[in-house]
């Protein structure tokens, strides 16, 4: 029987789900991506000289306590932002290294803005090594998934650079401007999204799934159906970065929230035209 080839092109959505996936592939003996959910290439490509780059590479991890073992990887992901080939053969060899790896992936949400010649030439790198080229993009009800990214933001703030925790009435007043913005915007506007990647990709190799429907065996058995993967056994009690909301009711939330819903009207009218079977009934009531 032959062996398959397949790379799993995972762009988004940004707290839609993706890192509890990959979780559960990285459990798999058919699976690799050597062990780096998001690897950050495609939308962080760079025109710097070597030189430039290594300096980069200098500030980035200046104080760092683990910078002897990221270094080596943190080069290898400057590399291939410097020259994408790089990054073709990085999956090539993580494929052709152990015979039981059928699958392979780069998972990385941010990819879900990138433009369409961008997608083109990662299709045209990969087949070229002879991958078949499988895109999973997962959806959030947009109010529901804008809320959270910046409860993230404010988490990784937090934990990562010691700033101090975010009380929920401030937080309410950052979420009226956050949901309106560029950064946000552009990772909610799923209908641009699809726009994109089906004028580069199949629409036979696109998954689309929803946050909300994810965690049960039905649905992962329609993935890796989809990605012609043997099946899995996921662990749905397992929680990945959560950010909770507060448990602190705030003044005006309730209006903010339908504010942040008439924002988005026009990817929740498109997503009840797009998926009228499978979208969840969450974003039909909203």
């Amino acid at each position: 029987m032959k062996r398959g080839k397949t790379f799993i092109l995972g762009i988004g959505a940004q707290k839609a789900g993706t890192t509890w996936l990959e979780a559960q592939f990285s459990k798999e003996d058919f699976f690799s991506n050597d062990q780096v959910k998001e690897y950050h290439v495609f939308n962080r490509l760079s025109c710097l000289s070597p030189g430039k780059t290594q300096q980069l590479i200098l500030n980035r991890t200046k104080g760092s306590r683990s910078l002897k073992s990221d270094m080596s990887l943190i080069k290898k992901r400057e590399a291939m932002r410097l020259r994408p080939q790089l990054y073709f053969d990085h999956f090539d060899y993580i494929y052709c290294r152990d015979l039981n790896i059928t699958h392979v992936s780069d998972i990385t949400p941010d990819y879900a803005v990138l433009p369409k010649k961008i997608f083109r030439l990662i299709k045209k790198g990969l087949e070229v090594k002879g991958f078949n080229v499988k895109v999973v993009f997962l959806m959030r009800d947009p109010v529901e998934r804008a809320w959270s990214h910046l409860r993230m933001i404010n988490r990784l703030n937090h934990e990562r650079k010691g700033a101090p925790k975010i009380l929920p009435d401030v937080e309410f007043e950052q979420l009226k401007k956050f949901h309106k913005s560029s950064h946000c915007s552009s990772r909610t506007r799923y209908q641009k999204t699809c726009s994109i990647i089906e004028k580069v990709f199949p629409r036979n190799d696109i998954y689309y799934g929803f946050y909300e429907t994810l965690f049960n065996q039905a649905e992962i058995n329609r993935l890796t159906d989809f990605l012609e993967a043997p099946r899995l056994s996921p662990d749905f009690n397992q929680v990945v970065h959560a950010s909770p909301k507060p448990q602190v009711s705030v003044k005006g939330m309730d209006e903010l929230i339908n504010n942040m819903r008439s924002f988005y009207d026009s990817t929740y009218q498109w997503a009840n035209r797009r998926f009228p079977s499978t979208i969840p009934d969450r974003w039909m009531r909203a």
